[in-house]
């Protein structure tokens, strides 16, 4: 061998001894580190708040922030099987490797999850805080979540409709309103939580206020327009047969409030309920859920599909939105021969002393959760709006300790009725963030958590909020393309349509305006 070549070789091997000792150094600092810390009666400030809370074994890591002063940082995640999870960073950002996280969640369905956090202090020392302590549930949360995300201003004309994985961190684009000139993306809703059967409203001044519907991979243009309807979809409800939704007619307008902790607030100059029927397009109004005085919203099927379920409230002129108090009614219906039954009122506005609003049933209808506002039909820029959970057997209802000060609403369920997903801006009281919540066999709704993000300090500085979480099984599989095609040709491909009415007159359309109050 030539001198050159033994040189070679010789380089590499010192080069190959020296990462050899460097990575044992690095392992006995790491080892050295935690053999005496001094113990902190008190765990660890982290953010978010994942700390005594339950989760889906099928939930992306919960990366967080360690808000405790320090140089070095130390992190111990285990439970009582597989191997535990340690991270070393001299950032008080901890990023939690998935595979591992998944294995170690999979590995311990139902039991204790701790995060050991270790801070080493300015004087060079380790201590150690008391272990947090959260549970795997044993039920697993549906796979993606729909939302809207839109940029905070005095209008709402930057939005995007988005899908996230839960079980890791990929979002993707479903649509946004600048394919279709910045119009508006109104509710999505589901039958079941499946995609595959899904309604979308959009508004455009320029393309027109279509309803998508997509089934199985294909979308069509629906027009809700009749002699009694403006076509302004608004709310969707399936009924369980998947032949019919419960759509509203609304026409909302914004209220600007410049001494108020809500700038923003909606109010509905007019809201009609409807029927469309999937099969004939027909668009079918009835009085008794279409009555001129009254503003009716927020439909929802019982999950036999017997009864509509929906709010509805006196209407008021503008200037008297705060007088705005829905009760939450229903109305018995067949689906075969299209007969209504007579009103019932489930609970008053009177009862709860607030305003009831977007009722939504557990999937074995056992439940049905709904929120209670000071006032409105539109009660995400209410700054104080609760929880609260009604009992179906006995009437019985409540309003759950997971409620914050601020904002809770546009609650879903997931299609185990384990989880429930609502908007929240407990955060910040500005923006709206997604939460879940493990309800448990009796009803009890566990503390919340945020959505987990690859970056835990991601919401600190976002400023789109999030609007309208719903749970879906898979995700959507059809194009932003074919979505945006759909809405920039609806006027050349309205759906026929008809309406029938047994008694009463339509409503007038009022134009939407922005309007000041102090």
């Amino acid at each position: 061998m030539s001198k050159a070549k033994l040189s070679t070789a010789f380089n590499f091997l010192t080069l190959i001894a020296l990462l050899t000792c460097a990575l044992i150094f690095i392992q006995c600092d790491k080892e050295a580190v935690i053999e005496a810390p001094r113990l902190i009666n008190r765990s660890a400030k982290i953010r978010p708040d994942y700390c005594g809370i339950v989760i889906p074994p099928n939930i992306a890591p919960l990366n967080f922030l360690i808000e405790e002063n320090g140089a070095d940082h130390f992190v111990k995640i285990y439970s009582k099987d597989g191997d535990p999870i340690e991270i070393h960073s001299r950032k008080p950002s901890i990023e939690i490797p998935i595979d591992r996280w998944k294995k170690l969640l999979a590995s311990n369905h139902g039991r204790q999850l701790y995060f050991e956090v270790y801070v080493k202090d300015n004087e060079n020392n380790w201590n150690r805080f008391e272990a947090i302590d959260n549970t795997i549930a044993d039920a697993d949360i549906d796979s993606y979540i729909t939302y809207r995300k839109i940029m905070i201003s005095i209008i709402w004309n930057d939005m995007g409709f988005y899908q996230r994985g839960l079980e890791n961190f990929e979002e993707s684009i479903v649509l946004h309103n600048r394919s279709f000139s910045y119009g508006c993306m109104n509710c999505h809703s589901y039958l079941n939580n499946d995609p595959n059967h899904m309604a979308l409203q959009a508004r455009s001044s320029k393309y027109g206020t279509p309803m998508l519907l997509v089934e199985n991979n294909r979308v069509e243009s629906i027009s809700t327009k009749s002699d009694l309807t403006s076509g302004k979809a608004g709310f969707s409800a399936w009924h369980p047969s998947g032949e019919i939704l419960a759509i509203t007619d609304n026409n909302f307008f914004m209220l600007i409030h410049t001494t108020a902790q809500e700038v923003r607030d909606v109010f509905d100059g007019a809201c009609d309920l409807d029927l469309y029927r999937i099969d004939t397009h027909d668009v079918i109004s009835e009085e008794k859920i279409s009555q001129p005085d009254r503003i009716e919203t927020f439909p929802e099927w019982s999950r036999d599909g017997r009864h509509l379920y929906f709010c509805s409230a006196p209407q008021q002129p503008d200037k008297r939105y705060r007088e705005v108090l829905c009760d939450l009614m229903r109305i018995s219906f067949d689906a075969e021969s299209g007969e209504w039954g007579e009103l019932e009122t489930v609970l008053s506005a009177q009862a709860v002393d607030g305003s009831i609003t977007q009722p939504r049933f557990s999937p074995d209808g056992r439940f049905l959760l709904f929120n209670v506002s000071p006032y409105s039909d539109f009660p995400i820029h209410q700054a104080k709006c609760d929880l609260y959970l009604m009992e179906m057997e006995n009437g019985e209802y409540r309003k759950l300790s997971i409620s914050s000060e601020r904002a809770d609403t546009w609650h879903s369920w997931s299609r185990n009725g384990r989880w429930i997903v609502f908007n929240s801006k407990r955060l910040d009281g500005r923006f709206s963030r997604p939460f879940f919540s493990y309800v448990d066999a009796g009803g009890v709704a566990h503390k919340p958590f945020v959505l987990p993000q690859q970056d835990p300090e991601y919401y600190d500085t976002l400023v789109w909020t999030y609007n309208i979480p719903e749970l879906i099984k898979e995700p959507i599989q059809i194009e932003a393309a074919q979505l945006s095609k759909a809405i920039v040709s609806y006027q050349k491909t309205i759906s026929g349509q008809s309406s029938s009415w047994m008694s009463g007159a339509a409503k007038p359309e009022l134009n939407s305006e922005i309007h000041y109050e102090q």
